[in-house]
């Protein structure tokens, strides 16, 4: 099956799932939650097919930038609507779904060299899902610092949005954050852990700016919960750290692979 039809049927339900939200935020009107999830359940099957189909190569898997940007937004997606089940987060489809769409369409266009399929040991296999799913939960806890920090924003200035009225309380928004955070580092220490113990040598020249990164991020998300626990930090500060953290972290693995991939594959085709 060519790619593209599952594709671009699940980036045209997350815009109109994204659109249901959007409109809530905007005009205050009022969403039924049966009718985005539906939407949303529907763009995540078509959007697993579509991952699949991209990335499973006749000759290997395919890592490559934008087909792992799909996967980890398909994980991201399917987080949020679990979880939007019974926590307050379905105002966050406005900004994943959206980008889903996106990360869908730039897969279709562009892919990469496929790794062969004996290259996947259990070793290698728990890195690489522990990496998504850390990547996934910690973009989702940057969102919410977004969130957080225009509501914060807003209400010390006295003049709150009109969107943000949907928006749950602001402790309960600090809540969910820091149990995304405490979620997104075990996932990110068993990452960097199953690294060290299974990879060759995550120092080797062409991955050390990647390990160095993503042990930045993983000081930086460790600090804040301790700082957290030990100082009360919360608000603004606690969006800055997790917004620094997860930069950190989108560094170490799309910045790395946009360079290898992109920038320098140019400059070679170029010269």
């Amino acid at each position: 099956m060519n790619p593209a039809y599952p594709g671009l049927a699940a980036a045209a339900l997350y815009l109109v799932g994204g659109s249901f939200q959007l409109t809530q935020l905007i005009r205050q009107v009022p969403v039924e939650r049966s009718r985005s999830f539906v939407v949303a359940t529907a763009a995540l099957v078509l959007h697993g097919l579509t991952v699949w189909l991209v990335m499973d190569h006749p000759r290997g898997i395919d890592l490559s930038l934008f087909p792992v940007a799909s996967l980890v937004l398909f994980v991201l997606a399917s987080i949020l609507v679990v979880a939007a089940s019974w926590q307050p987060l379905e105002n966050l489809f406005a900004l994943v779904f959206p980008l889903a769409a996106l990360a869908i369409v730039a897969s279709l266009l562009g892919s990469g060299e496929p790794i062969p399929r004996a290259a996947f040991g259990r070793g290698m296999l728990t890195h690489v899902l522990a990496s998504i799913l850390a990547y996934a939960v910690l973009m989702m806890a940057a969102c919410q610092a977004v969130a957080l920090s225009i509501q914060e924003v807003s209400l010390k200035r006295h003049r709150p949005m009109r969107f943000l009225r949907v928006l749950p309380p602001l402790q309960t928004m600090e809540t969910l954050l820091f149990q995304l955070l405490m979620i997104g580092l075990a996932l990110l220490t068993l990452s960097i852990g199953s690294g060290f113990a299974f990879l060759d040598d995550m120092f080797a020249q062409h991955v050390v700016h990647h390990t160095v990164l993503a042990i930045a991020s993983w000081f930086t998300f460790a600090i804040l919960l301790l700082g957290r626990h030990t100082f009360g930090w919360r608000g603004m500060t606690a969006a800055r750290w997790t917004l620094a953290g997860f930069a950190f972290l989108a560094l170490a693995y799309f910045g790395s692979k946009f360079v290898l991939e992109i920038v320098l594959a140019r400059s070679t085709d170029g010269a």
